[in-house]
Formats: C-alpha cells, sequence, structure tokens
C-alpha cells in the first residue's frame, strides 16, 4: 500500500489504556461475582467455569456502560454539556442510562470479555519478525503515514501517537491530533459533525500534496479508526 491513516487508536495499547480496561472488565465481571485474573488475562477461575444468569448479565453490563461513561468522552465534552445542547439527552444523569446503559446493556459480556482482551493485548510488534521490538516493527512501515489522535482522547492520546511517529523512518510519518473536545468520538461515528469535515479536509491535504503523488489515481489508500473492539457505537 502507498497510505496508511490510522486516526484514533495506537499500534501499541499503553499502560495507561490497560489500566483503564482493567477497570472495566472488574465491572462486568463484577455482575457475577468475579475477578479478573490480572492485565491481559481474563477472568479468573477456580474450578469449572460458570457461565451468566439474566440477573448477572444485566448487572455487568449496565456496571460496564457507567465505568466506560467516563472515558469516552472528554471532560470538556461534559464541562461543555455537549450531551444535551448536541446529542439532545436531558441531563446527565438521562444520558448515563440512555446513551451509555442503553449501549452496554446491549452487549453480550462474553463478547465484550474477549473483545476487551484483543484491545489490552493489542501490540503491532508482538509477531515475526520485529518479537516485541516496537521500534523495528515502526520502522518497519513503508507507506506514508498520516496519523490522527484526537486532541482530548482518553484512550490514544496525541503523546503516544506523537512517539509512534518518532519511531518510523524519516519522511515516513506525520502526525496531526483532531482539535476536537469529543474525545474518541472526534471524527465519528457521526455526531461531532466540524470533526468529519476536518477529518475529510486532512485527508484530501495528505493525498493530494504528497511528494510523489504525480500518480495519485493509483496510489492504494488504507484509512481506518481505532475504535474500540466493543462494536459500534
Amino acid at each position: 500500500m502507498d497510505y496508511v491513516i490510522p486516526f484514533c487508536g495506537s499500534a501499541k495499547t499503553s499502560l495507561h489504556n490497560q489500566v483503564f480496561l482493567e477497570g472495566v472488565k472488574v465491572a462486568i465481571l463484577g455482575g457475577k461475582g468475579a475477578v479478573s485474573a490480572g492485565v491481559c488475562k481474563g477472568e479468573a477461575v477456580k474450578g469449572e467455569y460458570r457461565s451468566w444468569s439474566e440477573e448477572e448479565r444485566a448487572a455487568g453490563m449496565k456496571a460496564m456502560g457507567r465505568v466506560y461513561a467516563g472515558w469516552g468522552f472528554s471532560a470538556a465534552f461534559y464541562r461543555e454539556k455537549l450531551y444535551e445542547t448536541v446529542l439532545g439527552y436531558k441531563g446527565l444523569e438521562n444520558f448515563m442510562t440512555d446513551f451509555w446503559e442503553g449501549w452496554s446493556t446491549s452487549k453480550d459480556p462474553e463478547n465484550m470479555l474477549v473483545m476487551l482482551h484483543t484491545w489490552q493485548a493489542a501490540d503491532c510488534s508482538d509477531q515475526e519478525p520485529y518479537n516485541g521490538d516496537f521500534q523495528a516493527a515502526m520502522q518497519g512501515i513503508k507507506a506514508k503515514a498520516l496519523v490522527l489522535p484526537s486532541q482530548t482522547d482518553m484512550y490514544f492520546p496525541p503523546e503516544d501517537s506523537e512517539i509512534e511517529v518518532q519511531n518510523m523512518k524519516p519522511g515516513v510519518g506525520t502526525c496531526i491530533p483532531f482539535p476536537s473536545i469529543w474525545g474518541h468520538w472526534a471524527g465519528g461515528p457521526g455526531q461531532s459533525t466540524e470533526d468529519v469535515k476536518w477529518l475529510d479536509a486532512k485527508l484530501r491535504w495528505f493525498i493530494d500534496h504528497d511528494s510523489e503523488s504525480s500518480a495519485k489515481n493509483e496510489k492504494e489508500v488504507v484509512v481506518g479508526s481505532g475504535r474500540p473492539e466493543f462494536g459500534s457505537y
């Protein structure tokens, strides 16, 4: 491929992100009185595994929504009450129940735990031929990369994206943060309309102004979002 444009994501899940996900994990597991076996591990099972009752499933997923609510959007998003002025909810509790709990309780806890593990353990260097050498993995990128973190993303802050680009070979990567207060929602899934316009403009700029884009119509472009593996919002 010629271009890669990841936004609101990371090449390796940070330690801070792993800690956040532990909170989500224990909230889910708490629904049936279980606990985490540790970072990048699943449930601590003693004896034979036990499935979920409907009551436990509802309790765990409702708790997950409450925990997740403090991370998906930024502090500024809540301070400016965009959940009311833009999304149309009638106060904070209405947003918590109808938006967050409405989303989380529609999910299956087993699916969420598997997806959480995928996210928590994610590391592009955890494969041949890099064998955990993150810098070597970053320097193995040959496509021109435009990395677009959200300025206020609490999962994938721009500092982490800047480190990734710094580890690429000179001239390969460019990092430009979204100037947004929507946190991880910058650029999608559609409610932050100005962010979507900003993203579209940056995609056009990057492709049209590349120094080797004389044959840009023949270039292969891969655009990817780092939306959490917890399914679409």
